[in-house]
């Protein structure tokens, strides 16, 4: 009986061992299946947004010639002043003169810096535009040049100037903030990277200008191309180039920086004019002095297979387009044949990323001047074209999409034109003295083109930069 009463007891602990164990499964699995209170603690987070920044634009000045005394060689002084037209559709600009690179300019001829207020919580910049135009008369340097009044950037590629015989070309360095800014110029000419002391650590300091002579750092480079690059304060680049042969001045030009590295650019407004003159001027001189012709340079290490369109405007001969290879790290030149007089959009279509921009001359009864044409970026809805007075301006738009594209251009006081841009076409329209709104240009390429007897240039209009977005900042 004892071992049956133990075996009885034995077997209740075990009986409640297992419904115990039971109870606890059940536990377990309820726990899993059934949804937890939710305890979590979410990382407090607050949503900043910063004050909108003034908008800034930097008209370069006048050109500038450099000393005849060998012991000043690299000093600067302004020939002239330069015509500036800007406005925009929000609070009144401000005009402040930079301090010049020498003692030479004040007032009109130095450097403009235009501010306009941003208005506090907009989410898009005002409307705000800027040009200069100067038809440049000296003894050694003469020429029609011009430039849009740019916003300053960390990061600017210069596709443009020589330092072969009669070429000069000068980096003009502009800033407009309140800080030093720090700059290094990389420079590639035709056979390769330059390796040039001095063209690092260089000072550009707060609200003032630099002018570096590029001689210095890549003497009888027929086709360079710089890239700008900034530390602290942010600088508007401008390539000044000019020409003269024997004693005779050949043109002049300032050139704005043209598209990042990409593997598609797209030149809107190259114009040709008085290509018999310049074809029969080629005897003796090389073809990559006046001939139209594109420049491209490879930044990266693979070498790049290009292919060149060029597509005539509306009223110009269908255009052409050509296939080169280009080797990575050098600058190559692509001569522009089988053209006619016109306007054309020109789209370099490449393997790898490029830059590029293209060059005409002009020759006329008793003066002769080229032009450099930028690659652009695509515009936005509605903004502001500023034309100052002086040649006559016209503004090119190239459309890349398969609709056309009908924009409107209004003058300040005047009445609305309409302009058809076609699919995969382009169109442009003469313009006087002005500021002009043009609406439903979104994805556009625009540039302005100026010209005269035997005077020519050009600059490209740019989309603003973005303002500065909302920032959630989390509390540690």
């Amino acid at each position: 009986m004892a071992d049956k009463r133990g075996i009885a007891r034995i077997g209740a602990r075990a009986l409640g061992g297992l419904i115990g164990a039971g109870v606890a499964v059940v536990a377990i699995a309820g726990a899993t299946l059934l949804p937890l209170p939710d305890f979590a603690i979410g990382a407090p987070a607050a949503t900043v947004r910063p004050v909108p920044a003034d908008q800034q634009r930097v008209c370069p000045g006048p050109v500038l010639a450099l000393a005849a005394d060998s012991g000043s060689a690299t000093q600067a002084s302004p020939i002239g002043e330069a015509t500036t037209s800007y406005g925009t559709d929000g609070p009144d600009v401000q005009v402040t003169d930079l301090k010049p690179d020498s003692d030479g300019g004040h007032g009109s001829e130095t450097p403009q810096a235009l501010t306009v207020s941003t208005p506090h919580g907009s989410r898009t910049p005002p409307l705000f535009a800027g040009a200069q135009l100067q038809n440049a008369a000296s003894d050694d340097l003469a020429g029609l040049t011009s430039a849009a009044c740019a916003e300053p950037a960390a990061d600017t590629w210069l596709v443009a100037g020589a330092t072969s015989l009669g070429q000069t070309s000068l980096v003009l360095l502009a800033n407009p903030t309140s800080v030093d800014a720090t700059v290094s110029l990389s420079i590639y000419t035709e056979t390769g990277t330059v390796s040039a002391p001095g063209a690092t650590g260089i000072v550009v300091p707060a609200g003032g200008q630099k002018v570096v002579p590029l001689a210095g750092l890549a003497p009888a480079a027929a086709a360079p191309v710089v890239h700008v690059q900034t530390t602290g304060g942010e600088v508007v680049a401008t390539m000044q180039q000019s020409f003269e042969q024997g004693i005779q001045p050949q043109g002049a030009e300032l050139t704005g920086g043209t598209g990042a590295p990409s593997r598609q650019q797209v030149i809107p407004g190259m114009t040709i004019a008085g290509l018999a003159k310049v074809t029969a001027a080629q005897s003796g001189e090389s073809v990559g002095v006046a001939f139209p012709a594109v420049r491209i340079f490879v930044p990266g290490d693979k070498d790049a297979e290009v292919t060149i369109g060029a597509v005539g405007e509306e009223g110009t001969a269908a255009g052409t387009s050509y296939a080169q290879t280009v080797k990575a790290g050098n600058v190559a030149e692509v001569p522009l044949e089988n053209l006619k007089d016109g306007s054309y959009t020109v789209t370099v279509n490449s393997s790898v990323p490029v830059v590029a921009a293209a060059r005409t001359t002009s020759i006329g009864t008793k003066t002769r001047d080229f032009a450099w044409f930028v690659s652009s970026e695509p515009l936005r809805d509605t903004f502001l074209a500023a034309i100052p007075s002086g040649a006559g301006g016209t503004l090119h738009l190239a459309n890349a999409s398969e609709k056309d594209q009908k924009v409107t251009v209004t003058p300040d006081g005047g009445k609305p034109t309409d302009l058809v841009v076609p699919a995969e076409g382009a169109a442009n329209i003469r313009l006087s003295a002005n500021r002009y709104t043009v609406t439903n240009a979104d994805g556009l390429r625009g540039g302005v083109t100026f010209a005269g007897d035997g005077l020519t240039s050009a600059f490209a209009l740019a989309p603003p930069g973005p303002l500065a977005a909302p920032i959630d900042v989390y509390a540690h």
